[in-house]
């Protein structure tokens, strides 16, 4: 055990050390997929495998093109192939023909945010903070690939032990709920009986754990373009079509949909860009919008009623309008028996002194639950675990450049998904 939490601690710091954005994490694949084939695991890497034309939120050419780039100082271009134009995926299996399959995912993607170089972050002392400068894992992802990587090691040390096939799947671009839908489109999870994910929170207590977190909200993340015509504004105004003032009337009037749900929805217009200048009515703008609601039938009704105002807008400035959805989920509970067993699992460890067997708690949104629900659809469980790793006196929060968390939760967390596995084989 030594051995692996060593190893533990020098996996998550590698990744600390070199995060990448979602449909660009190129090294973290290339890194993943060696380690888990030198444990023995069956690899498929991401162009082998993904469907990427139910991708959401994919980097421009150019951006992508950079990070690529950046990758090629690292690996090879033999080694990257696989993974190249965002096909980042990674999964490992172990197919001993069994008739129940259970499933882990692990998310790999990091946020566009400097890293703070103070004295007080523990990254920078100890000489692992960000070294692609502009970008940090602040949300626990690079604590979730080790955890993936250290469980798969213990999988593959007791291999003899496991009576179910075993799918790990390491999933790009989380953020912004874009991943998902193209493990789930590209058939991954068909035929999955069981999966599970976990996530570490620097504001949870260390040795608390959510079985089953049930608090995660719908999502829908949109941009929309209005096209006008431009005309002098001083001049002739009446011959332009303002697609800004479209943009605008949109913005107030989404925004009241939070009163017209009666506050049980989020709204936001997050960005708004357009025009040219001061004196020439703007032919272009873009609006960058996202929906939340704990409720999917909610979710659905607000995102309907949200492109109708939309329409309106546009046509009230004889404007046309192009939406682009940029990210989905949808908020679903896990599974309660599957919860009892997580349960069963962390009673066997001292290290959890506050186990909750399920909680409402808002936590935001979450793309795995999109994969909980193609699970559960069609006859199988899952459940969305918490796990508390907050720093003792520390109020650290996620997607902040002085994000850290303690290092010391990853052991306890494999030898949970470890019992929990073997729980599970039975």
């Amino acid at each position: 055990m030594k051995d692996l939490g060593r190893n533990l601690l020098k996996y998550r710091r590698h990744f600390h050390s070199n995060p990448e954005l979602g449909w660009m994490e190129y090294t973290s694949a290339v890194y993943i997929s060696k380690e888990l084939e030198s444990f023995g695991f069956s690899v498929s890497r991401g162009s082998e495998f993904m469907d990427m034309s139910f991708a959401m939120g994919l980097p421009s050419k150019e951006v992508n093109n950079v990070a690529f780039d950046r990758a090629l100082n690292v690996f090879s271009y033999k080694e990257l192939l696989p993974f190249k134009d965002n096909k980042t995926a990674v999964l490992a299996s172990f197919d001993g023909g069994y008739q129940r399959t259970i499933a882990f995912r692990f998310d790999m993607d990091a946020l566009p945010i400097v890293e703070s170089i103070e004295n007080s972050h523990l990254p920078f002392v100890d000489g692992f903070v960000s070294s692609n400068i502009g970008v940090m894992h602040a949300c626990g992802h690079d604590v979730h690939m080790a955890i993936g990587l250290g469980f798969a090691r213990l999988i593959a040390l007791n291999r003899e032990m496991l009576k179910s096939n075993i799918l790990l799947i390491f999933q790009p671009a989380e953020e912004g709920v874009r991943g998902a839908n193209v493990i789930i489109n590209s058939g991954v999870l068909n035929g999955v009986d069981y999966i599970l994910s976990s996530h570490v929170w620097s504001n949870m207590p260390l040795g608390k754990i959510v079985c089953s977190q049930n608090g995660t909200s719908s999502t829908h993340k949109f941009d929309v373009e209005f096209h006008g015509k431009s005309s002098h504004a001083g001049i002739s105004p009446e011959k332009g079509n303002n697609a800004l003032l479209a943009a605008s009337i949109a913005t107030v009037n989404l925004h009241s949909l939070v009163c017209e749900f009666n506050n049980v929805v989020r709204v936001n217009v997050g960005r708004i860009e357009g025009g040219t200048a001061r004196n020439i009515v703007a032919d272009y703008a873009k609006l960058e919008i996202e929906f939340r609601s704990q409720f999917k039938d909610v979710e659905s009704r607000l995102v309907e009623r949200a492109q109708e105002i939309i329409k309106e807008a546009a046509e009230g400035q004889s404007c046309s309008f192009k939406l682009v959805k940029q990210g989905e989920s949808f908020g679903v509970e896990g599974s309660r028996e599957l919860a009892s067993v997580i349960r069963e699992s962390a009673i066997e460890d001292d290290y959890f002194s506050d186990i909750v067997l399920e909680d409402e708690e808002n936590r935001g949104c979450e793309d795995f639950t999109s994969m909980m629900g193609f699970v559960q659809e069609n006859g199988g469980e899952a459940c969305f675990i918490g796990l508390g790793a907050s720093i003792i006196d520390k109020d650290f929060l996620h997607h902040s450049p002085d994000f850290d968390v303690d290092e010391s939760i990853m052991l306890p967390t494999v030898n949970l998904l470890f019992r929990l596995l073997q729980k599970i084989s039975r």
